[in-house]
């Protein structure tokens, strides 16, 4: 009796991606709260719901996305805008680097698949859920990515939609709180870090640095150099944390 040899890989690539989506669920709270106020802070910078979207769905990432609207909105030079937001997302080349070693039997295209949805909550996860066996399956790492995504996509349209109904008089006396909720946001994130001296390091040396250069420099370049000290320190950061734990795990 014959048996479906090729039904078996496909059926377990489903089981794969299903068991990804359902190791996403308990970060897509985060993905919410955090993607609401990026999508409503993109309106209050001056951003239309789908240039919100199109930002959401090509950037990808929290943090760069509130330094994008930030810098312009203060009319920072697009150079300066695209070097400070490649600069703050140095850091997943480390995480993308780390997460390699899950995915020596994938395919090139795989890697960069996994690579280029990987978030800090998408790193966390799977490198709990690799470590025991020391690799990762492209389709549980699919479907962890893909649920990351689109609720980040969905969260960030909701919140500019919502703002957006703002009447124009509120939305004018709102200006303040695109700073504001930055801070906010950043203490948020703050609070909830295992890392707090890492990044309250981090934080006080782009803080001192732009105190040092206020007044001798633009404040576009300004903001490059503290936020390329700062991202250093906190990718260095990781690095030897990261190193420390795999050794004393191992």
């Amino acid at each position: 009796m014959l048996t479906d040899t090729t039904a078996s890989p496909r059926s377990e690539a489903k089981t794969e991606f299903r068991a990804g989506i359902m190791a996403c669920l308990p970060t897509i709270p985060g993905y919410w709260s955090i993607g609401f106020a990026a999508g409503a802070i993109g309106t209050l910078a001056g951003f239309t719901t789908f240039q919100t979207a199109l930002l959401a769905t090509l950037l990808y990432a929290g943090s760069a996305q509130f330094l994008f609207y930030s810098l312009w909105a203060a009319g920072a030079e697009t150079l300066s805008v695209v070097l400070s937001v490649l600069l703050v997302n140095l850091r997943y080349l480390l995480m993308s680097s780390a997460m390699s070693v899950y995915f020596r039997e994938q395919s090139t295209v795989q890697k960069i698949i996994s690579g280029l949805l990987l978030t800090d909550e998408t790193f966390g996860v799977a490198v709990q859920h690799g470590s025991p066996q020391s690799k990762v399956s492209f389709a549980w790492m699919f479907g962890l990515n893909v649920a990351a995504w689109l609720n980040w996509i969905i969260a960030c349209v909701i919140g500019a939609g919502l703002a957006s109904a703002l009447p124009q008089a509120l939305m004018e006396g709102l200006s303040f709180s695109l700073v504001s909720m930055f801070i906010g946001l950043v203490l948020m994130l703050w609070f909830a870090s295992r890392r707090k001296l890492l990044e309250s390091f981090s934080i006080a040396a782009a803080v001192i640095i732009t105190l040092l250069m206020s007044g001798h420099a633009d404040t576009s370049v300004i903001v490059i150099v503290a936020a390329s000290v700062a991202a250093t320190l906190a990718t260095l950061g990781l690095r030897y944390f990261f190193n420390k734990e795999r050794k004393h795990g191992a």
